[in-house]
């Protein structure tokens, strides 16, 4: 299943980098992993300029980087007493971003805010489809009970006639999803939704693709989301975007999620230990393989002009899959056919041009069956098992 979209980029700029390489849908050096969250179904987005505006009102010395006892993921409530309302909030250093939405399962909108001096939560939200950029509500909050509820108020921001309703919020924890059918939609502004039965997976996938897309280093408007393989409860997303200047350049990095959690997955986490060393070992071999298939095709002959100079099958010649890469770089993704092990080609006299044909090029596969021997026992890559899919290439 491959289905593209165009993602525009007024998102969360200047968020944080991630800890997890995907890039690495670290996707992401920089996150680790994705506990992310965010509502069914919105286009609106927490851009650069609301980011800026949260780091001004910062404090001189920032408060402590919030974390999971005093800030969940998942939180129930009412806003007036009255109104139903589901939030999902991610903490990364001192940035909160998440997502709500008004029950049963409205349209979400986006958030974006900080810890604040005293314990105090101020989040942000933008609705405003001609000023996305512009906060046009937000929660002040602070936690209320032992167990980790949240209590305050939501108020309207100017030029909008002034409101405020009060707001309790109580931490829950949804059960995994069962139903992991997946709908993907284009909205009309050209942002992608990806929705599963299960709301909460729905929220925690919304969020994880706004911040993927909003900390790549692209220019605005380049970014293009791929899902590369959706089944199996599993979910496999390229974004390719281009940094415009002298030269174009590419970027692309893959992200992989469990539809059953709305978790990410860091493929290289799923291996056991113990087979590592076998698995890098025939990930080279494969890696060699791709490397000579490459040179065979790209390679100059005498007489004639060619891509590839000596410099270049030298320097692809050096090339190795090593433990080292293994444990440092965090690239591997799902095709419909295969596990691919993701390996950046680096050496001292590449250029550019060549560089971009080098983007994504190489990938170590290993078909759904053959990489069963290296997974833990309990990995979510064993529901691959049941897919009767053809050696890769």
């Amino acid at each position: 299943m491959s289905i593209r979209f165009q993602k525009k980029m007024a998102g969360l700029r200047h968020l944080p980098q991630r800890l997890f390489r995907l890039s690495g849908f670290d996707v992401l050096g920089g996150w680790a992993l994705l506990a992310a969250c965010s509502g069914p179904g919105t286009s609106e987005k927490a851009p650069a300029k609301a980011e800026a505006e949260v780091a001004a009102a910062a404090p001189a010395a920032p408060a402590p980087a919030p974390t999971k006892k005093d800030l969940q993921t998942f939180y129930a409530g009412t806003l007036g007493g009255k109104l139903a309302v589901r939030l999902c909030l991610l903490p990364a250093d001192t940035v909160v971003a998440g997502d709500y939405y008004y029950e049963p399962r409205g349209a979400g909108i986006a958030l974006l805010g900080q810890h604040e001096p005293g314990g105090r939560l101020r989040l942000r939200e933008f609705t405003n489809k001609k000023h996305p950029d512009r906060p046009t509500a937000e929660f002040l909050l602070v936690t209320a009970a032992p167990d980790g509820s949240l209590a305050g108020t939501w108020r309207t921001l100017p030029p909008a006639r002034p409101r405020q309703l009060a707001v309790t919020l109580r931490p829950y924890a949804p059960p995994p999803g069962a139903d992991c059918r997946v709908r993907i939609t284009n909205a009309e502004d050209g942002d992608p939704t990806i929705t599963v039965p299960d709301a909460a997976v729905t929220q925690l996938l919304r969020v994880q693709l706004r911040r993927l897309v909003a900390e790549d280093s692209g220019d605005p408007g380049t970014q293009m989301l791929t899902a590369e393989y959706a089944d199996n409860c599993l979910l496999s997303i390229m974004l390719h975007s281009e940094m415009v200047g002298a030269n174009v350049t590419p970027g692309i990095s893959h992200s992989v999620y469990d539809l059953r959690t709305g978790e990410g997955i860091s493929i290289e986490s799923e291996i056991d230990p113990k087979k590592v060393p076998a698995l890098v070992a025939e990930a080279n071999r494969r890696l060699q393989a791709q490397l000579q298939r490459f040179i065979n095709d790209n390679k100059a002959e005498e007489g004639e002009g060619g891509i590839l100079q000596e410099e270049d099958v030298a320097g692809l010649r050096q090339q190795q899959y090593t433990r080292a890469t293994f444990d440092a770089y965090y690239g591997s993704y799902l095709l419909n056919d295969s596990v691919r092990f993701d390996f950046p080609i680096e050496y001292e006299y590449m250029n550019s041009f060549v560089s971009k044909m080098y983007t994504n090029a190489f990938a170590a596969p290993f078909s759904f069956a053959e990489i069963q021997p290296y997974l833990l026992p309990n990995s979510p890559l064993r529901r691959l098992a049941t897919v009767a899919a053809t050696p890769p290439k």
